[in-house]
């Protein structure tokens, strides 16, 4: 459970995106981050391309590379390619469904760069109660195996995350979402190249999306 909640709340951090205004007039800072998490969430490339000059095919794996390190958490269990791929567009799904409003931006005093305010809707109900019905599910499952025909370890870790992936699913229509907060995201520049602040993709990230299971 801690590492399926902890890929989720990786995908932000992951693809370092940024904007080079060398020779290209005034920088949009509230654009950028529009168009930043436009990609990352929804995976569209339009905005994003015009504001960071990647071409469509480098924005498509900006944007798939921030879900392989949702993947890389999965790894360690050695789960079959068909689960795998199915938890990647579960992650697509999940983030897909994200509500956010990118308000103002204005100009720090102290240095080259902004403040971009972003109003979240947070997405909750992902994880209610899924963690003592996923533990009833496959406590049943496991007990129903005797010493001769108990499963191996992958077969084990394969069964759960299946049970996780099925839960998760029925609940990905159910998403409701918290009232409105909002996040002050930190847009640095240096040489006139700007990108978002490690901190702030961060917290946004935690905004977007309610991973407590109570």
């Amino acid at each position: 459970m801690k590492t399926l909640k902890k890929a989720l709340v990786t995908g932000l951090v992951a693809v370092m995106m940024v904007v080079n205004l060398a020779g290209c007039g005034k920088f949009d800072a509230a654009a950028y981050v529009e168009s930043c998490l436009d990609l990352l969430t929804k995976g569209e490339t339009e905005q994003y391309m015009k504001m960071t000059g990647r071409s469509k095919e480098q924005a498509e794996s900006d944007y798939e590379s921030n879900i392989d390190a949702m993947m890389t958490e999965m790894d360690q269990f050695n789960l079959s390619d068909e689960l795998s791929n199915s938890y990647r567009q579960l992650f697509k799904d999940v983030y897909a469904k994200a509500k956010y409003t990118v308000k103002d931006a204005e100009k720090m005093d102290d240095k080259d760069g902004y403040y971009v305010t972003v109003e979240i809707e947070q997405m909750t109900g992902l994880f209610n109660g899924i963690q003592e019905e996923l533990m009833t599910e496959f406590t049943e499952w496991a007990n129903s195996f005797d010493a001769d025909t108990y499963p191996t370890e992958d077969e084990m870790y394969e069964q759960m995350y299946q049970m996780m992936y099925d839960l998760m699913s029925a609940r990905l229509d159910s998403i409701t979402y918290n009232d409105p907060q909002e996040v002050v995201v930190e847009v640095i520049g240096e040489d006139n190249v700007y990108s978002i602040s490690d901190g702030s993709m961060t917290e946004l990230d935690e905004a977007l999306l309610d991973v407590a299971t109570e």
